[in-house]
C-alpha cells in the first residue's frame, strides 16, 4: 500500500456515497495503477431473495474505479465514468466485499478500466470495465472572479 498517503490528498473527506457503502482502502499503487477496496455488503443492500442488489455491486466497482482514476488523474482533471459494462457471476450475499481495479489505458482525455468484485469467500462475483472521461477542473478565482 505504497500510496496510501495520495487517497488523503485527493480525497481528504471521504464522499458521502462511499461511506454509506463501507469503502476502506487496502491497497493503493499509483504506479501499477492498482487498487483493493474494502466495503461493507450490508443487510440493507439486499433483494427479496436475500442477496446483495446488483445496483450496490456496481457502486462499488464504480466507487473503486473512481477513486482511482481521480488518483491518477491529479488536481488539475476530474473522471467522470461514460461506460460501466458489468458482468453478474453470482450471487453476493451479506458480508465483507473486495473490489479490485485498475487502470488498463489512461489517455489525455479518457481512462479505460477493469474490476473484479469479491464475495466474503473471496470468489468472484462481478467484473466490470468502464470508460471515464477526464474534464478539466474550473478554478474560480483569478482576475475575472
Amino acid at each position: 500500500m505504497p500510496d496510501r498517503h495520495l487517497l488523503r490528498e485527493v480525497f481528504p473527506n471521504p464522499a458521502r456515497s462511499s461511506l454509506s457503502l463501507g469503502f476502506e482502502l487496502l491497497e493503493l499503487d499509483a504506479k501499477a495503477m492498482t487498487t483493493r477496496v474494502r466495503f461493507d455488503g450490508r443487510a440493507d443492500f439486499t433483494n427479496p431473495a436475500g442477496y446483495i442488489q446488483g445496483g450496490y455491486l456496481v457502486a462499488m466497482m464504480d466507487d473503486a474505479i473512481g477513486m482511482l482514476a481521480t488518483v491518477k488523474a491529479g488536481r488539475a482533471k476530474l473522471p467522470s465514468t461514460v461506460d460501466l459494462h458489468t458482468h453478474f457471476l453470482r450471487p453476493v450475499r451479506v458480508g465483507v466485499i473486495e473490489v479490485a481495479a485498475r487502470l488498463r489505458n489512461v489517455g489525455r482525455a479518457m481512462v479505460f478500466a477493469e474490476a473484479d468484485l469479491f464475495d466474503a469467500r473471496g470468489k468472484e462475483a462481478a467484473r466490470a470495465t468502464a470508460s471515464l472521461t477526464l474534464n478539466p477542473i474550473q478554478r474560480t478565482g483569478g482576475k475575472d472572479a
